[in-house]
């Protein structure tokens, strides 16, 4: 999601892009020249760069995993970008800048409650992330060259993109298409305390906007930014207007695991896309369920503080409200929900 629409920024502005990616991408963009490449193989990563000795950016939005329910491996994450800085370092001199995406787990968003709004400043939190893996390796690896690095740390990325399953809105678009078909309200899934707890979400074409300009400006240099919309919501307000823009009623909270009840609704969703005549999506691929129970199973207050980001130069706000609808017409649009 996050690689895919910054290659979009990047061409829109007149980059040169290349595109690595493990597997040959659902849909590539046209303009990008893309390299098939394991970022845990070294040697392929070396070999891969010898060609492309007029590298002067790396954007680094990969992971070995990603999971919602276990702590993401820590020495192969840290390892395949540490592949990429040694062949970036070994055949690509013109090296200006190196960006790492990061997120909110770095601050404990996972663990229970912490302090919110959450600041690149706190204290980093007892248990380990490869996100401190690879700030420690950027930070170490920096002093004496030329080039400079920062990163992003943006909350629960969300894309108008619609080959691109692991995405919030489109997993509500869903949830409430199988609900009409079974002739239910809208009910909010998640945990009563999470209805009403504060939250924030992060457009990607807003974060892609933000790691073009930190890679460019000066000033952040060697910095971390908190990258959100810039507002931030309750789910008992925004939930309703969410209902509303789907053409449903909102229903009452009932909280269940959404990775257990829509197990069997394979066949409801068959129905939804033969009636309304979408793509054949297969229901595995139509959302993916545990991860709608991770977003609305925190029962605190999720919110970063972009102050900072503010403060350097960065000033694009995005309306979460008006994002939901657009994304919701986008897949429209695409014929993946009615």
């Amino acid at each position: 999601m996050v690689g895919s629409r910054l290659i979009h920024e990047l061409l829109a502005t007149d980059w040169k892009v290349i595109g690595i990616c493990r597997r040959p991408p659902a849909s590539p963009v046209p303009g990008c020249q893309y390299l098939h490449l394991d970022l845990a193989d070294a040697a392929a990563c070396r070999a891969a760069l010898i060609a492309h000795a007029d590298i002067t950016h790396v954007f680094y939005a990969g992971r070995h995993q990603h999971v919602t329910t276990a702590p993401e491996p820590i020495e192969i994450n840290v390892a395949m970008l540490r592949n990429v800085l040694d062949a970036a370092e070994e055949h690509a001199p013109a090296l200006r800048h190196v960006h790492a995406v990061h997120g909110g787990k770095v601050y404990g968003s996972t663990l229970g409650p912490y302090k919110t709004p959450a600041k690149e400043t706190d204290p980093r939190v007892s248990t380990d992330t490869f996100y401190y893996g690879q700030e420690d390796l950027l930070r170490a690896r920096q002093p004496g060259k030329r080039w400079t690095w920062t990163i992003s740390r943006p909350l629960t990325v969300c894309d108008a993109n619609a080959a691109v399953v692991r995405n919030f809105p489109r997993l509500v678009a869903v949830y409430a298409a199988i609900s009409r078909e079974l002739s239910l309200d809208l009910h909010f899934p998640g945990k009563a305390l999470a209805y009403a707890s504060l939250y924030q979400t992060t457009e990607a074409r807003q974060l892609a906007r933000a790691m073009a300009w930190m890679a460019q400006a000066p000033n952040c240099a060697n910095q971390i930014f908190n990258v959100t919309n810039g507002d931030h919501f309750r789910w008992v307000h925004l939930w309703p207007a969410l209902a509303d823009a789907l053409g449903m009623r909102a229903g009452v909270p009932r909280p269940v695991r959404l990775g257990e009840v829509m197990a069997d609704k394979g066949p409801v969703w068959d129905r939804v896309v033969a009636r309304h005549g979408l793509q054949q999506t297969p229901f595995a691929d139509a959302a993916i369920w545990s991860y709608g129970d991770f977003v609305m199973g925190h029962e605190y207050d999720v919110m970063s503080d972009t102050t900072k980001l503010r403060q350097f130069g960065f000033h694009d706000v995005v309306d979460t409200h008006s994002m939901f609808e657009r994304i919701f017409n986008a897949l429209r649009q695409a014929r993946i929900v009615p």
